[in-house]
């Protein structure tokens, strides 16, 4: 029996694609009843951090760092005006089931949002899944050569094999 879906893990990588990826994300939450965990990764390479690091300085280094957190966490949590492009598709999607009030901090689709960093994009998804007990993973993949992108080497894939709950692919248009 299937269980029903309790939260949405939602990966975004803060491109504009994600807002078509969002609005499935949403409408699945919609008419499950369900909550979105939004997540951002920020991937680690030791190599880049090295030379930034040997170019920059220990300091420099670490506030660049923090500044792309905390952009990447103004963004997701609505300072930006995609983050308001997605809250207002959230509204709309309230006015479309009936719903008529706005999402609210009591009613809202989105019950968490997360940055998280780590060396492989994938593993921070799966344990991201476990820690928030998600019942479902959304994400987009570039529509050209999906197939062909879903067998090499990249994110969707990665993910496939390490997911231990169904994931939700939306093929989308773009970089």
């Amino acid at each position: 029996m299937v269980e029903p879906t309790k939260n949405i893990l939602f990966a975004s990588d803060l491109s504009v694609n994600m807002k078509q990826v969002f609005e499935h994300a949403a409408t699945l939450a919609i008419y499950q009843s369900a909550n979105i965990i939004v997540l951002h990764v920020m991937e680690e390479s030791q190599l880049y951090e090295k030379r930034i690091r040997m170019a920059f300085g220990e300091e420099l280094y670490k506030n660049l760092k923090s500044e792309h957190r905390n952009g990447a966490r103004n963004i997701l949590i609505g300072k930006n005006v995609d983050a308001l492009r997605i809250r207002q598709a959230i509204a709309g999607f309230f006015e479309e089931t009936g719903q008529n009030e706005e999402p609210t901090e009591n009613n809202s689709l989105i019950s968490k949002i997360l940055v998280a960093e780590g060396r492989s994009i994938a593993d921070e998804i799966a344990s991201t899944v476990k820690e928030e007990d998600c019942n479902l993973i959304v994400m987009g993949c570039k529509q050209q050569g999906l197939l062909a992108e879903a067998m090499g080497n990249n994110i969707v894939r990665k993910v496939l094999k390490r997911s231990s709950v169904p994931v939700f692919v939306v093929p989308f248009h773009g970089e």
